[in-house]
């Protein structure tokens, strides 16, 4: 029996590699299409690349941290409308600053967060229709905040000139640095602290984390406050950077929603949680914003990138589904089995 590959294993190896690195596969598919795109590699298309992912990135972050935990958020994208119409809002309508303004939607963001981290864990109603029910919400005060109008800035541009502007020969501008710095922050944090080792524990086994006395309520409403935290202050700066918001982002196109799902999944997230990487989902919005860009050039068409979002969604969930399938076939697999018996049998 010495030397005996078990069957299997060789199978198990190749699906955990194309499961660790399915978005670097997608980043190079992407990266390979452009070669066939006109100018893509020009300096200021891969600018316009990197600042598109600004807004789902941040709500990605949101999305991811809350999976990771065994919850959805679907009130990332009104939380992200939320801080758009409130930052342009106190700027435009109320006459403040520009660092008031961000404050103040990032305060709400933190405030609804937080409200929806305590509806799941002392009222007990699941996340998903808690954040449900928070998305309508969000987006009725919006609408009543602004009058179903859009808020425009009255010509001030230049701090949204200055988030704008390209960093010398980098394809880089300072929003898109602050939101890599966000990420790396929040992504150190989830490794290298107990607070993120908590949450990949919750998520990973709820009960084990109950028996090791860990607090899941105030973890879980931290997720959720960080998930608000990070959504209203992408919104604050989508809103700065486009000079206007308006109460409806997002449902004339591609939902922000759905983009930081796709993201989050396509990196790898495991929706029965405990799996996860902010990092990763920030490259897997790369990959998707790379693709977006790629079937504009080639097509021309907007609805061409919806039905490609959606394919790779798709095949991921697909992906996802038969791997978990075939994994919890092996739960109690004991790989050296036969090995084992045949030492205990010459023994």
């Amino acid at each position: 029996m010495e030397g005996r590959k078990m069957p299997g294993k060789a199978g198990r190896g190749v699906g955990k590699a194309v499961n660790d690195y399915r978005f670097y596969v997608l980043i190079v598919l992407m990266m390979f299409l452009g070669i066939f795109a006109r100018n893509f590699f020009s300096a200021f298309n891969m600018k316009g690349i990197f600042d598109s992912t600004v807004l789902y990135a941040m709500l990605g972050l949101g999305f991811t941290v809350c999976m990771i935990a065994g919850h959805m958020d679907l009130s990332v994208g009104a939380m992200a409308n939320m801080g758009a119409v409130l930052v342009m809002g106190m700027h435009t309508l109320s006459g403040h600053g520009w660092l008031f303004s961000v404050c103040v939607a990032a305060g709400a963001g933190v405030l609804v967060g937080f409200v929806n981290g305590i509806l799941v864990c002392k009222a007990k109603i699941h996340s998903f229709i808690t954040t449900l029910g928070m998305q309508f919400v969000l987006r009725g005060a919006m609408y009543i905040y602004c009058g179903g109008a859009e808020i425009g800035d009255k010509g001030d541009y230049a701090f949204a000139d200055f988030l704008n502007m390209r960093l010398g020969f980098l394809p880089l501008s300072p929003k898109v640095i602050f939101v890599l710095a966000f990420v790396i922050a929040v992504a150190f944090l989830m490794r290298n602290t107990r607070w993120g080792r908590n949450i990949y524990l919750i998520g990973g086994n709820e009960e084990s984390a109950w028996l090791a006395g860990i607090k899941r309520d105030s973890i879980t409403v931290s997720v959720f406050t960080l998930s608000g935290l990070s959504c209203a202050i992408g919104g604050a700066i989508f809103a700065i950077c486009q000079s206007s918001a308006l109460p409806n982002l997002g449902e004339k196109g591609i939902s922000p929603l759905l983009v930081a799902l796709a993201a989050t999944i396509i990196g790898g997230t495991a929706t029965t949680g405990g799996k996860g990487s902010v990092w990763n989902t920030y490259a897997s919005v790369y990959g998707l914003m790379v693709m977006s860009n790629v079937l504009t050039v080639l097509s021309g068409k907007y609805e061409v990138q919806i039905l490609a979002n959606g394919l790779v969604l798709a095949a991921c969930v697909v992906y996802e589904t038969i791997t978990n399938y075939f994994r919890a076939k092996r739960v109690g697999e004991r790989a050296l089995l036969l090995e084992e018996l045949a030492k205990n049998g010459a023994a």
